[in-house]
This record gives C-alpha cells, structure tokens and sequence, in this order.
C-alpha cells in the first residue's frame, strides 16, 4: 500500500482541530508517517511546511491543513492516480476539497525539489497564498501534475462550512493585504521563470474587419506565444474597452508574460510591428495611429492631462523613438512591470474638468504619475481602418482643402 511510502505533514494552529485529522490520517493511511508540529513561533505556513518536509523520512510528503480530514478510498484513490504519472512514478498529485479547489492540499515526491526554486515545496517568499499556485505550475510545466479523483478532503473552513470567519489565525492568514502581496510576488516569480509574450486583442465587437486579420497573420512573431481576448461576450452586451484591456493584463499577468503586445482590430499592422518595438526594450512602446477623424491627426502629446500640447511634426514623423506622456493604445507593447509600477485599474473611463477622457489616456497619466515611462516608434505607421459617410458635408470640406485648379 502507498500509505507506507508517505510522511503526513500537518503545521498546526489549532492544536484541537488537528487531532481530528491525525485521527483520520492513522484510520485511512494506517501505515503512513505522520509529521506534526504547532506553529509556536508564528512563522507561518509556507516555512512550517518546509520544515516539517525535512524531518519526514519517506519519499512522498502529503501535505494537510490542521483543519482538514480525509475519507474512506482516500488511499485507493492516490494510488490510481499515481498510474497516470510519468516515467519514475514521481511528481505532485493534487486531492479536491469539497468546494472543488485541487491545489491546496497534495502529495508531493521529494525528486520534485530538485525542479523547485531552494528545494522548496513552498517558497518562503510567501506568507500564505499562491505558494500552492506555484507548486502546481512547475509541477504542470514539468508534466508531472496529476490530480487524485476520489482522494477527497473535508476542509473545515469557516467559508466552506457558510460560518462567519471569526478565527484570528484565518483572518490574519486571508487579511487583503497580505492576499494582494501574496499575488504580486506570485505574478513576478512566474513572469521571471516563463518571461512569455503574450499578444491581447481587446475585442467589444462581434466581428473584425479582414484588412486587420491579413496583416495580423502577417506579422512577424515568434514561435511561442500566448494570445488573448477578454474574458467576457463579444458583441451588442459586452463590456466596454477599458474592462476589455483590463482584462488582457490580468490574463497576461497569470501567464507569466514578459511583455503584453495590445493590438486594436479596427487597425492594420506592418509586419515588422512586434520586432521594432521589442528592440526598444522600455516599459511603454506604440506607434504612429492616426484619429479616424477630422484632421485625423496622430495622438502624441506631452504635458499633463486636460492640458496636454501635441507633439511637433517635425518629431512625429521622424523615423525616431522619442519620449512622450501620453499616446493612444491602439497598439502598445507594454513590459509587464509596469503594471507593477501603476496600480489597478489600468483602464478606466473617465472625466477631468466635466470632458470625457478616454481609456488610453486615462492608463498614460496615471503612469506618468507613477515615473513610467512611454515611447513611441515614430518609423512604424499603422493604418486606422474606419468607414465613412460621404455627403455633402464631406464634400463642402473637401472643395475647402482642395479646391478646383482653375480657382
């Protein structure tokens, strides 16, 4: 049986809670090892699991929560998934609470260490979230991820359980700000071990034009990449551009990309959009996008917002890279850091001074305000696609810029 190749790890707080699972730890893996130890320092979570990985003898560790107990074929259950790994018979299997979650709580070899940054299961860097994310995406990257069905785990938790959360050491572990420092290191491990691309198209549209798609396809990119579209309906319901880009970051921040391309599908792209503003290596990067109206002039503007002053042609149009404070985002290629730097919401619809400010000048002040930096390659022209009502009017302004030869 598995039971006897396993050390049970169990860091407690609740020292009454945890006799409950090493009770039906001893009933349902009767041959298992069972490390236990209470948190009287208060070094919390991540570092207590560590710890008690080190005094375990066997080669595969569970690991529990003090609130937590496990049932009857929880040892059958790990053992068929236990089939389904790999050649060596080694990695990370993960076994469902009753609210469904399958990271939390898992068996884990001890080869795995050797895949894990300071041989660690859960790095110390946390203080109690995402240690658990981070475990299961190297183990996953790896192909050494299986999920044990059937091994389920009764997690006494006062949110599973529709308690109110009245424990100090709950409120303490979950508090906001300890959850939101949690994520943020979680995010910058994952982008520093992946460092992908992602590419984003921020769609509320139901279709996008032909021209965009041709020159998308076209374009020079590499062989791997992740692309993304927002997480919610395309079309008459959608959300509107600012929740769509808003959406593409967060999506590109749980992938662990490097660098978000965001690209508008009303626009067409040379094809060697992506390589010249990946050269530039700056935290904000776009283009030359000219207005699809009257006098259809390229945003490029310096100053603050409400009183912004466009740029010169005679830099707008010089083939250089030059520094502004405020540009559209019909085609920005962001460093993700800087999503570090500004804080959400990125995007926004807003007003100054009673006028409307649209998403993209709303995320370029705030991360002006924030020392980010933005540029845009004045060599790279995207054309802005737009259909246009010709009448009269239309007419009466073109006799204006040009008028007959003879007049």
């Amino acid at each position: 049986m598995i039971s006897g190749k396993i050390s049970v790890i169990i860091p407690v707080v609740r020292p009454d809670r945890a006799e409950v699972c090493i009770e039906s730890v001893y009933e349902y893996l009767p041959m298992a090892e069972v490390v236990s130890s209470v948190d009287v320092d208060g070094i919390g979570c991540p570092r207590m699991v560590n710890k008690l990985t080190k005094e375990a003898k066997r080669d595969w560790v569970l690991f529990l929560g003090d609130d937590t107990e496990i049932k009857e074929g929880f040892e059958e259950a790990l053992e068929k998934a236990l089939d389904n790994l790999p050649d060596g018979w080694w990695g990370v299997v993960g076994v469902a609470t009753q609210n469904g979650g399958i990271k939390a709580h898992w068996m884990a070899h001890k080869k795995m260490l050797a895949l894990l940054p300071d041989n660690q299961f859960f790095n110390e860097a946390y203080q109690h979230c995402y240690c658990e994310n981070e475990l299961h995406d190297i183990a996953d990257e790896n192909g050494r991820w299986v999920e044990a069905k059937g091994a389920k785990v009764i997690h006494h938790h006062p949110v599973n359980e529709g308690a109110v959360v009245d424990d100090e050491f709950y409120k303490k572990a979950y508090e906001n700000d300890r959850a939101l420092l949690d994520r943020a290191i979680y995010i910058k491990r994952k982008r520093e071990r992946l460092g992908k691309l992602a590419i984003g198209f921020p769609l509320v549209d139901p279709t996008v034009p032909v021209q965009f798609f041709t020159s998308y396809a076209c374009m020079d990119k590499p062989s791997e990449y992740v692309l993304l579209t927002p997480q919610f309906p395309h079309g008459p319901f959608s959300e509107n551009i600012a929740s769509a880009r808003n959406s593409l970051v967060q999506q590109a921040q749980m992938e662990g990309a490097k660098y978000l391309l965001m690209l508008d599908t009303d626009q067409v792209y040379p094809h060697d959009t992506l390589t010249k503003l990946l050269a530039h290596k700056v935290e904000v990067c776009g283009v030359r996008v000219h207005r699809r109206w009257m006098p259809f002039d390229p945003i490029f503007m310096r100053g603050d917002i409400g009183k912004y002053e466009s740029v010169p042609d005679e830099e707008m149009y010089s083939g250089d890279l030059i520094e502004i404070d405020a540009t559209g985002a019909g085609c920005l290629l962001f460093d993700m850091e800087v999503f570090e730097k500004v804080k959400y919401p990125w995007f926004k619809l807003d007003t100054v001074d009673n006028k409307p400010v649209g998403e993209d000048i709303y995320f370029c002040s705030k991360a002006r305000k924030a020392d980010a930096r933005i540029f845009v390659d004045t060599s790279i022209e995207v054309g802005h696609l737009t259909t246009m009502e010709v009448n009269r009017y239309l007419h009466q302004i073109c006799k204006v810029i040009r008028p007959k030869p003879n007049d």
